[in-house]
Order: C-alpha cells, then sequence, then structure tokens
C-alpha cells in the first residue's frame, strides 16, 4: 500500500511511519518544518528505506502547501490507499487559570480549529482524488474521545470543540461517500489514539504511542476486522466510542 500521514515527524505519526515501512508499505510522510532535531528519526528512516519512504513539507493549515504537496504526489503516483490526517494541536492543560468561560483565549480556539479541522479538511480536498483511484481506499482521522458529548466535566474546552468538530466534518464524508459514491467502498474513521505519552498528551499518558499506532495499521491493514458502522468513531482497538 502506498499512504499520505500527517503529523510524521513524532509522536504517533512517527509510530505510524515506522510501522508501516516495517510491513513494506510505502509512505508519503508530511511534516510543517522538515528540519531541525524533531526530524532525526524520520531523516534516518529516510535513509534505511530511501524508496519507500518520501517526506514532504505540508503545514496543513497553508492551503498552498497542500495544494503544492498534493499536485507534487499527483505527478509521481497514480494514486494512494490511505491517509491519515495525524496532524493536531492541544495547547491546553488540564487545569487551566481563571472562569472557563470568560478568560477563554479566543487566538487558542482559533488555532486549535485551524490544525484539528480546517487543516484535515483542507488534506482532504487535495488529496481525494488519488484516493479515488485506489481499489482500497481509506480514510483514518484520528480525533479524540474529547469529542464525545457529556454532562460532566469541563477541561480541555477548545480542544474539545475542535475534535467535536473535526468529528462532524469525518462524519459528513461518510454519509457522502455513501450516498454518492459507494461504488468506492472506501472505508473511513475518527479514530481515538488512546491516551498516549507525546508531546500533546504527556499530562494524561496511558499508553505508549507505539500501542495505538500497531492498533491502528492492524485496522487499516484489514487484520483487524471493523464491520460496518453508520457512525465509524471508534478507538485504536477497533472498539466503538461514544458520540
Amino acid at each position: 500500500m502506498l499512504g499520505l500521514i500527517t503529523g510524521a515527524n513524532r509522536g504517533l505519526g512517527l509510530e505510524l511511519v515506522r510501522l508501516g515501512l516495517a510491513q513494506g508499505d510505502s509512505i508519503l510522510a508530511a511534516c510543517r518544518n522538515t528540519d531541525g532535531e524533531q526530524m532525526t528519526e524520520l531523516l534516518t528512516f529516510k535513509t534505511d528505506y530511501p524508496e519507500f519512504l518520501e517526506i514532504l513539507q505540508m503545514d496543513v493549515t497553508k492551503e498552498e502547501e497542500v495544494k503544492e504537496a498534493a499536485d507534487k504526489v499527483r505527478k509521481k503516483y497514480e494514486h494512494i490507499d490511505f491517509l491519515i490526517n495525524n496532524a493536531g494541536v492541544l495547547f491546553e492543560k488540564m487545569k487551566m487559570p481563571g472562569d472557563c468561560i470568560r478568560d477563554l483565549d479566543i487566538d487558542m480556539l482559533r488555532r486549535n480549529l485551524e490544525v484539528n479541522v480546517v487543516g484535515t479538511a483542507l488534506v482532504c480536498k487535495y488529496f481525494i482524488e488519488q484516493l479515488y483511484r485506489s481499489v482500497c481506499p481509506c480514510i483514518m482521522n484520528i480525533t479524540s474521545e474529547a469529542a464525545h458529548l457529556s454532562p460532566k466535566g469541563y477541561n480541555y474546552p477548545a480542544y474539545s470543540v475542535s475534535k467535536y468538530a473535526a468529528n462532524m466534518y469525518t462524519q459528513k464524508l461518510r454519509n457522502f461517500l455513501e450516498e454518492e459514491r459507494k461504488e468506492l467502498h472506501m472505508r473511513i474513521y475518527m479514530i481515538h489514539p488512546g491516551r498516549m505519552d507525546t508531546a500533546m498528551g504527556k499530562e494524561n499518558a496511558q499508553i505508549h504511542p507505539k500501542e495505538a499506532a500497531e492498533g491502528i495499521y492492524a485496522i487499516l491493514s484489514g487484520r483487524k476486522e471493523i464491520l460496518p458502522m453508520e457512525i465509524p468513531f471508534i478507538d485504536y482497538k477497533g472498539r466503538p466510542m461514544l458520540c
């Protein structure tokens, strides 16, 4: 398989790249920046798998960069088989000072939405034609349990709003594909990757991102069968999530 993974230079994205290459897949690894210390491991992979790994500079919030990356891929490859929208941000802590309503940082809310929602939409917009050409296309949008509506808790309001919106966007994609492009048999999921020990999730970490990557890749490869779902919100083990 040939697939695109965003946010590929660290955390879950890096583990997904590592696993995909080890299993013989070809990976397009998209990163906001393609230099600096955070690229060290990914560049090592490029040395080890020169024919199977291509690194793309692509800030998912910049439409022109996303379009240029898609054009570059289109010229080189006839199709891609999967897209994992993994790039994301979390700026809040579990307990933020002050009043959750009065003291909300609106610029932070906008940045969450720009990366976690608009970025996902931009990548889908410009790479969907490549997915349409695959015989086994799959889209995986990494969201979060924070998207679940609950009568209790007010932590991470900006992040939670963005992930709920990302789920709604994913559901609309699923509905369109089901109603208008059913012949494609495209699989699409919104996935809670668990509370991972990453730069974003360290505060509530329960698992290593390698565990999440293994579960996600098992779903992607078909080793973990997921029956058709009207609302395909699952965790990294394939278990249905509450909406």
